[in-house]
């Protein structure tokens, strides 16, 4: 009789501690969110197809990669500003204000966005990039042959709102970029462009 009242008031515990409320981790904060992916997309992880896919996880829905995208090149992360500047319920902005020294196009041409007024003074900084995020529990991922995957749902988590066509990286890797698509290409207009951005790049050090 006694073994039959533990079996009973045992099997009665396991019963609640099933039903019992597993406390989940809040989700990562939308600038925590947004630091990630600027580190991420600086250093070049979406430069590649296979970058572009793995990427998706911070947006809520993403596109594939742009034929013709803009490579907007910075002069270094470690001196960007990321900031929650608006804030509703479900909804957030986030700003990184960066210092872009130049746009790269797709035939690797560089067109400098430094301008210098009067007395050789710099005039541009900036700009600011502005990232809208949600709070979610839906998400859709892209596959590896760019189609979009089924909707999944899991626990809320702050993602990017759309994704961001453009791509932003460093000085160092735009360097790296543009010798790796030159040493690849057959294109002879494109190598010459190439040599043209590579010696540019290099001068933004000095």
């Amino acid at each position: 009789m006694l073994r039959a009242l533990k079996l009973v008031v045992l099997f009665g515990l396991l019963t609640i501690l099933s039903f019992a409320q597993v406390p989940t981790a809040p989700p990562r904060s939308p600038k925590d969110v947004v630091a990630e992916f600027w580190k991420m997309e600086t250093d070049g992880g979406r430069l590649t197809p296979d970058g572009w896919y793995k990427a998706s996880k911070f947006f809520v829905r993403s596109t594939p990669p742009p034929l013709n995208k803009v490579v907007h090149v910075i002069r270094s992360r470690e001196a960007d500003s990321v900031e929650e500047t608006a804030r509703a319920e479900n909804w957030t902005e986030v700003s990184v204000t960066t210092n872009e020294v130049g746009q790269l196009d797709s035939s690797l041409h560089f067109r400098p966005s430094l301008k210098r007024g009067e007395h050789g003074v710099l005039l541009l900084k900036g700009p600011v990039v502005r990232f809208a995020l949600v709070l979610t529990d839906k998400h859709w991922e892209l596959g590896s042959d760019g189609a979009r995957g089924k909707e999944s749902t899991g626990p809320a988590q702050w993602l990017i709102d759309c994704t961001e066509n453009a791509s932003w990286v460093n000085l160092e890797t735009a360097k790296r970029y543009v010798t790796s698509v030159r040493d690849k290409t057959i294109d002879p207009a494109v190598k010459r462009n190439a040599e043209a951005t590579i010696a540019t790049l290099k001068s933004l050090n000095e």
